[in-house]
């Protein structure tokens, strides 16, 4: 039997609950759901609006290099409609190709520079994006341990990742982790 409980203690993870006859402490434990947790602290909360407020600065940005694409594609557009002037000497026509050329080149360029400014952009923000939840993220998990510590418990489950199946209410301390992040405690 106490092979039995060994093996159980072990395949669970668990510290063995039962050895070589000694009594065990009682198994405790706490939730905590993370993702509600992360959803009403504060600091995060600020993180994700100055967050938006990069985005659309970056947004905004891209517009004007977007708009200055769009009038050097019309300023291209002119020069090509302005060749089909049958009226038009050789000499002005050559004139206008070399511009036209030129124009084509700066379309380019600029095309370059939006898709490589886009590019950039992306990584940045999501790299922005991932450090200031990895460190939200890290202070709920020093937040639920202190709390768990503090009540004594062995274990502190994180019940938003579905890896929980079934834990008693009054096992969840996630609004004290909440109170505790926002300086309530």
């Amino acid at each position: 039997m106490k092979k039995i409980l060994l093996t159980i203690a072990a395949a669970c993870g668990c510290a063995a609950l039962v050895a070589f006859g000694q009594p065990s402490p009682p198994f405790s434990a706490v939730t905590v759901d993370v993702a509600r947790a992360y959803a009403n602290y504060q600091q995060a909360e600020r993180s994700k609006e100055q967050f938006q407020r990069a985005v659309e600065r970056a947004q905004a940005e891209m517009r004007t290099m977007l708009d200055e694409g769009v009038a050097l594609a019309k300023e291209l557009q002119e020069i090509e409609e302005r060749m089909d002037n049958p009226a038009l000497s050789e000499a002005a026509r050559e004139k206008l190709r070399k511009q036209g050329e030129e124009k084509a080149d700066e379309v380019r360029k600029k095309e370059v520079e939006v898709n490589s400014f886009r590019q950039q952009t992306d990584r940045e923000l999501m790299e922005r994006r991932e450090e200031f939840v990895g460190k939200h993220i890290e202070e709920i998990r020093l937040a639920a341990e202190k709390l768990a510590k503090k009540k004594k418990v062995q274990v502190a489950l994180n019940v938003s990742t579905g890896a929980v199946l079934y834990a008693v209410p009054a096992l969840d301390i996630t609004d004290e982790v909440i109170q505790y992040l926002n300086g309530k405690d």
